[in-house]
């Protein structure tokens, strides 16, 4: 293997690394590649661990688009503020969780330091960016001055606006005219690093080709850079620390520059509850399986619902389920979709299906017993009409 083809994997390799985005549990990305239709992914099981996982975006021109959304990260009540919530949007076991919790009257100081949410001096959360800390820690803040009484109207009206999609829509709108420029020169350094570059070398060699190439490497990621910059501005204004690390990056690296539209546009909803981007970019038949999903493990959730035995941290925690299960159930019933038919019981699989669980639907031949991968849910009976339909 000559030097060039040396150099040559080498980028394609960086190259496949900056496709690979680690994806936490609770949440979820919303792709696409040739901006047609959109698919939903979960933190990937090969690539992962408790935490999360890996996905990837598509590496081929026009290189697609990849949105990431997040569950609500903190139990919220009147009272206090937990670091745990029983509820997961994805399949299998919630992931790992710290489960600090504190009474809004000890909360003297609410701030973010990059993606590290501090309370009283000390680390609370660390989230997956730093806009979402300080999204959460202005919430907090807003929460903390409030009364007691307060708090529990706030509180719902937090959750309403997570799963607002109409906001969605109106900021995905507004983010694609801008994203247009920097996706096409993603697109054309793409096709310069791995097709022009590779000809003009075989073409007329390394030695007399290097400096305008180099030159031309620079012009590319240089205008990048500036359109990132231009766009990330308008899109997110108060992310100074992002915007500077990005655009110095996609400057300096051009395997960044190639992704730069991911960095733009992965935090564009990373705000939201998943149902609402969910409800903007997939199909009916997919936007209703998982909003089924989602339902089903907040009337559902797996056990442990709590892991501390303290009143308070378990009010907290029952208070913010109970929430978000209403605004859920609200948003479904204005898009159209009834949430008890949307949780009626499965058909079964065959005849000698009697139980299933009520969170991830596993049917079982024996009524009385429990559901192991949900922590030791009781089973439910199948309809004795669906077991007549399936015999």
């Amino acid at each position: 293997m000559t030097d060039v083809q040396l150099l040559s994997a080498v980028l394609a390799a960086l190259y496949l690394w900056e496709c690979a985005c680690w994806l936490r549990r609770g949440s979820v990305a919303f792709t696409t590649w040739l901006a047609r239709s959109w698919q939903l992914h979960h933190p990937g099981s090969l690539i992962g661990n408790q935490r999360g996982g890996f996905i990837f975006a598509a590496p081929l021109p026009p290189l697609g688009t990849i949105l990431t959304a997040n569950q609500p990260p903190l139990s919220l009540s009147p009272g206090g503020v937990f670091a745990f919530v029983s509820v997961n949007i994805n399949p299998g076991l919630r992931g790992t969780q710290s489960g600090r919790f504190l009474r809004f009257d000890e909360i003297r100081e609410i701030r973010a330091r990059g993606r590290k949410l501090l309370i009283n001096g000390e680390l609370f959360f660390s989230f997956f960016s730093a806009a979402l800390a300080r999204h959460t820690a202005a919430d907090l803040e807003a929460l903390r001055q409030l009364k007691p009484a307060q708090r529990e109207a706030a509180i719902a009206d937090r959750l309403r606006s997570a799963l607002d999609a109409k906001t969605a829509e109106r900021r995905w709108n507004k983010a694609k005219p801008l994203a247009k420029p920097v996706r096409l020169l993603s697109n054309a350094l793409f096709f310069y690093l791995f097709a022009f570059v590779p000809f003009l070398i075989w073409r007329f060699g390394l030695l007399s080709s290097w400096l305008n190439l180099l030159l031309g490497l620079f012009a590319l990621t240089a205008v990048t850079a500036f359109l990132f910059r231009r766009a990330h501005l308008r899109l997110f204004p108060k992310a100074e620390d992002e915007r500077f690390t990005h655009t110095l990056t996609i400057f300096l690296a051009p395997t960044s520059a190639m992704r730069a539209h991911d960095a733009l546009l992965r935090p564009l909803v990373e705000t939201f509850h998943p149902l609402a981007p969910a409800k903007v970019f997939l199909s009916e038949n997919s936007f209703r399986d998982f909003a089924r999903r989602v339902l089903l493990d907040l009337r559902h959730p797996a056990l442990p619902v709590c892991p501390r035995d303290e009143p308070q941290a378990c009010a907290t925690e029952a208070h913010h389920r109970n929430a978000l299960r209403v605004a859920v159930e609200k948003f479904l019933k204005q898009s159209g979709i009834e949430p008890e038919a949307l949780c009626r019981a499965p058909a079964p699989l065959d005849e000698s299906c009697r139980a299933y669980c009520p969170r991830c639907e596993t049917q079982f031949t024996n009524v009385d017993g429990q559901c192991a991968d949900c922590g030791g849910l009781t089973l439910l009976e199948l309809p004795k009409t669906s077991r007549a339909t399936a015999a």
